[in-house]
């Protein structure tokens, strides 16, 4: 087996499991077999899409998350909100209270990342007409997504759109601007995400586009929002009067189709979900995907607002960014010359290339995966193919690949069994 050393934010408790292979039917990439009870987990395969999380009835994979204790590292705390954070409070709490409980419980300043996702909207819309050779492009602002294009589609990876993601850009400005303002030098301040999700805290700790991270550290939604509900309500109380010159709603609230809609949506194409994100990848590595420029894909159903991290039901959610955008949203007047200028300089794009992943289906030479490859075909047609996940493994192909690798043996298999 592959020793990688790649990051994955859970933890696996072995004692926990009763071997009900929910966890090996919902894994998108094979990354967990079950034997004896007991997960097998390949951490070379794992996306970090959460689904193992979300679905083991156990909690056999439980996240490994930060705390408000980790700001304590810091001379100066900036947090970093996803979009999602403001629509678990429904329609009635304006976003500068939700500021305002931030600052409450210990951070001294908010970076606006809706600002930044509208900046890289229209950098985005002008890349997509200035380099016409490669289509469709693929969104890679969902850090699951592009894990899942190294891991099973690396022909794809061109694709990809080479602009960073609108956390990274507003950590790095965040950190540029105050460190100058403070005199402080830039590991001082600490920069901390609200995350929906748990793949954005690997793109923190083990990014793929960069060396380092400009973010320190991420703590999940539904423990923040328990610490600023109390708050939120003794704001409430005290009274609130909103300055619209502190606060701009953006145009969309991490919903499915948001930079769909910055793109023109005549010719971009929204899929949430991580199986119909396969197909469509599926088509696209098969050139049958015509007409689309521009492929919004996000792993999670719904889009950023069904993360596992959220607190409310995704089409409550759903519901939420609508009416708060009908009642609070006006549109940001965008300096289109100095975003221009901000692209031509780089400002939006990645620190370095994305390249495939090393797995354990890469490791190996050419004449001896052709062995392996005859030797799986030989097992995989003794089958009985029926994917029953009875071997734990979840299908019997993979059953008959990890056999001729020497993993697992047929007897493993039920109808095998003396």
């Amino acid at each position: 087996m592959l020793e990688s050393t790649y990051y994955h934010a859970h933890e696996i408790i072995q004692e926990r499991c009763k071997g009900r292979l929910k966890c090996v039917r919902n894994c998108p990439t094979k990354a967990i077999r079950v034997h004896d009870n007991r997960v097998i987990f390949f951490n070379d395969l794992c996306i970090d899409c959460g689904n193992c999380i979300n679905t083991c009835p156990e909690d056999v994979f439980v996240p490994v998350i930060e705390s408000m204790e980790d700001l304590k590292a810091f001379k100066f705390n900036i947090v970093l909100p996803s979009n999602i954070l403001y629509i678990q409070f429904g329609v009635e709490i304006h976003a500068g209270i939700i500021n305002q409980a931030l600052k409450n419980i210990g951070f001294n300043e908010i970076a606006d990342v809706a600002r930044i996702c509208d900046e890289e909207g229209f950098a985005l819309r002008h890349h997509l007409e200035t380099h016409p050779r490669i289509r469709p492009l693929i969104s890679s602002f969902c850090p699951t997504i592009v894990r899942f294009v190294q891991v099973r589609y690396p022909n794809l990876l061109a694709h990809l759109t080479p602009l960073d993601v609108p956390r990274e850009i507003a950590a790095r400005e965040a950190k540029h601007y105050y460190a100058e303002k403070l005199g402080l030098r830039k590991r001082e301040i600490g920069v901390i995400y609200i995350t929906p999700c748990p793949a954005k805290i690997v793109s923190i700790k083990q990014p793929a586009e960069k060396g380092k991270s400009w973010i320190d550290a991420a703590i999940p939604i539904k423990d923040i929002y328990n610490l600023l509900l109390p708050e939120v309500i003794k704001i409430q109380q005290e009274g609130y009067k909103n300055d619209p010159e502190k606060f701009q709603y953006p145009k969309a609230w991490g919903v499915l189709g948001h930079f769909s809609q910055n793109v023109g949506s005549e010719k971009a194409l929204s899929v949430a979900g991580i199986d119909h994100v396969r197909r469509i990848f599926d088509d696209i590595e098969s050139s049958k995907l015509h007409n689309v420029d521009f492929v919004e894909a996000l792993a999670c159903m719904n889009g950023c607002i069904g993360g596992i991290f959220c607190v409310k039901d995704p089409y409550v959610a759903r519901h939420n960014s609508i009416q708060m955008q009908e009642k609070y949203g006006r549109p940001g007047e965008l300096d289109e010359k100095e975003i221009l200028k901000k692209y031509r300089d780089g400002h939006y794009f990645k620190e370095k290339p994305l390249l495939p992943r090393t797995t354990r289906n890469s490791e190996i030479d050419i004449a001896q995966s052709i062995k392996q490859m005859k030797k799986k075909e030989r097992i995989f047609a003794k089958l009985p193919q029926k994917d029953c996940g009875i071997c734990g493994a979840p299908t019997c192909e993979t059953f008959a690949d990890d056999c001729a690798r020497g993993e697992a043996d047929i007897t493993d298999c039920i109808f095998f069994k003396k």
